[in-house]
């Protein structure tokens, strides 16, 4: 049997009401790429739809980030950092996506970079 029949059979034996309650996540807005001067502040927008309570989390080249004094998970998914930090040992610039959750599973978003310009004459 192949999968895509074994796929059917699984399909056709599923309760009527799991199927009618499915409704797939999407991205309503995608964080997009951003160049900001050190100590600038940040907002990395991301909004999802999908059958309720849809979470958010977000990653920072691929680990994800905790909430704390200096990023900031905002009511609406976006991430704020009030500050961008750059120093050899702490640094904002990356690679930024968040990823969205519900009961049937979860999607990510498109990669976002956040590039931290340089302050040539100060």
């Amino acid at each position: 049997m192949k999968s895509s029949q074994r796929w059917l059979l699984f399909v056709l034996f599923l309760p009527l009401s799991a199927v009618l309650c499915f409704s797939e996540l999407s991205f309503i807005t995608e964080p997009s790429d951003v160049t900001l001067l050190p100590k600038d502040p940040a907002v990395l927008n991301c909004q999802a739809h999908g059958q309720p309570p849809v979470t958010i989390k977000w990653l920072k080249n691929g680990v994800k980030l905790v909430e704390s004094e200096h990023l900031r998970f905002l009511p609406n998914g976006s991430l704020y950092i009030p500050k961008i930090k750059h120093t050899k040992e702490d640094s904002d610039e990356g690679f930024y996506q968040c990823l969205s959750q519900n009961k049937y599973g979860a999607i990510l978003s498109q990669r976002s970079r956040l590039t931290i310009a340089s302050e040539y004459g100060k």
